[in-house]
């Protein structure tokens, strides 16, 4: 007798929920190993925060891996066009913001408000991450809304 399997049933928020619980812990104790290792400049220091923030983003990526395989096809499909059409669009946006703060050059400059090159680094990035959310969720939930 060939034996029917039981259709696998798609991840739910559950699963999401565990995931980001589980990547957060992950980093939080990446970040805390980080202020430990901090400590050590030089090469070694730099080589021990490569080896861990690899070993974090790997983790995070094998997360990520394990949940994209257990949705189902649309919600692969609202997670792309959100990705694509959002966090382009967000990271448009976040550009425009920050082309914009550069090119204005007055008293609330980096040097008056004494931010040191990595900071001002850091900032650009984060800017730029935020737009990108923010468009992919205005996004997905449109895509969602759309296709209801």
């Amino acid at each position: 007798m060939g034996g029917m399997t039981k259709p696998k049933r798609p991840l739910g928020l559950g699963a999401y929920i565990l995931v980001l619980v589980g990547v957060g812990l992950v980093g939080g104790l990446a970040g805390g190993l980080q202020g430990l290792i901090s400590d050590h400049a030089g090469p070694y220091g730099v080589a021990a925060t490569i080896a861990l923030m690899a070993v974090t983003l790997a983790v995070a990526l094998a997360a990520c891996i394990w949940w994209w395989r257990g949705i189902d096809e649309a919600a692969r499909e609202a997670h792309k066009w959100a990705w694509w059409w959002g966090g382009s669009g967000g990271m448009a946006v976040g550009a425009l913001v920050l082309l914009s703060l550069a090119a204005n050059e007055d008293a609330s400059s980096a040097a008056a408000m004494d931010l040191s090159a990595a900071e001002l680094l850091l900032g650009g990035m984060w800017i730029i991450l935020l737009f990108q959310l923010a468009g992919y969720a205005v996004a997905w939930a449109a895509w969602w809304l759309k296709h209801r």
